[in-house]
């Protein structure tokens, strides 16, 4: 698996992210990817099957600092889970297309969730399919118990300053071993890594408050 780390920088700099404060990040090991060739869906999800145990994290990076942590084997403790859902098109045998969408719930039902479009890399003959995208409409909801709290199932933090806000950011999925878009495949594991930054419109209204501010000093 590539480290969180490693991850985290190649979606930044696919998405020219680098210089802006990033906000809350993700990353989780060990989904279920599965593919449907006559509906060319791809899907990931959170899973305890016996072969596939998935763990993550999710990171608040400013403010009240925290991190809701889904210790591996964590589906179904609470309604925590991870669903990704993804149309795949214009498929070569060395890359593709993709645009979908992605949900992380909390122990209580609480949610982060995103829409994303990138594109696929696959390396043969050793079969890794490599997916970096940008995502739009990131948001956090709080369902559930109402507790304002995004909640792992060790740790977690606040919403307080996060609800009502829309962030953009990138998203990173690395597979071993389907090697194809060209056939059913399921239960493969797959790592899924992402980030969250301000909005264009909140960074420009964060600019129009500076340059407001800097007129009222004159």
């Amino acid at each position: 698996m590539l480290s969180k780390s490693i991850a985290l920088t190649a979606i930044a700099a696919a998405a020219g992210l680098a210089s802006a404060g990033v906000i809350a990040s993700y990353s989780y090991t060990d989904l279920a990817g599965s593919y449907d060739v006559q509906s060319s869906t791809f899907s990931a999800a959170a899973t305890d099957n016996g072969t596939l145990f998935t763990g993550g994290d999710v990171s608040l990076l400013t403010g009240p600092k925290g991190t809701a942590q889904f210790d591996t084997g964590f589906f179904g403790a609470g309604v925590a889970n991870v669903s990704i859902i993804m149309s795949v098109s214009n498929i070569t045998s060395t890359s593709a297309d993709g645009v979908g969408q992605v949900v992380l719930t909390d122990l209580d039902g609480d949610t982060l969730s995103a829409d994303f479009f990138g594109s696929w890399n696959i390396f043969n003959p050793i079969g890794f399919m490599f997916f970096s995208g940008a995502t739009e409409n990131y948001v956090f909801t709080d369902n559930g118990d109402q507790d304002g709290f995004f909640d792992g199932t060790t740790g977690g933090f606040s919403m307080a300053g996060l609800l009502g806000n829309t962030y953009e950011g990138a998203i990173s999925l690395l597979l071993q071993s389907p090697g194809s878009f060209s056939h059913n495949f399921a239960r493969v594991s797959t790592e899924g890594d992402g980030l969250l930054i301000p909005a264009p419109s909140v960074l420009a209204l964060a600019g129009l408050g500076l340059m407001t501010s800097a007129r009222r000093r004159n």
